[in-house]
């Protein structure tokens, strides 16, 4: 299992969507929001994705796909 601590900055017009939970669902991956700054304009999100390294991957593909701009900020492999 890996963990991936990322920051997340999202565009206008995307609050409101249920992204976080769609990533969880679709990727089989743990979610947790550890700090967030969101406006009608815009926000950020820092989370901890936890789940099979290729899912986080496939699910950090997906974000880039719907204009969410992904950093990474801490990596930790749990074997």
């Amino acid at each position: 299992m890996a963990i991936e601590r990322m920051n997340l900055t999202f565009n206008t017009g995307m609050q409101g969507k249920p992204i976080l939970h769609e990533i969880g669902k679709r990727y089989d991956l743990v979610v947790n929001i550890e700090r967030a700054n969101v406006s009608e304009a815009a926000g950020w999100v820092q989370v901890t994705l936890s789940g099979e390294s290729e899912e986080i991957q496939r699910a950090v593909a997906y974000l880039n796909t719907l204009g969410v701009f992904v950093s990474p900020t801490e990596l930790a492999v749990i074997a």
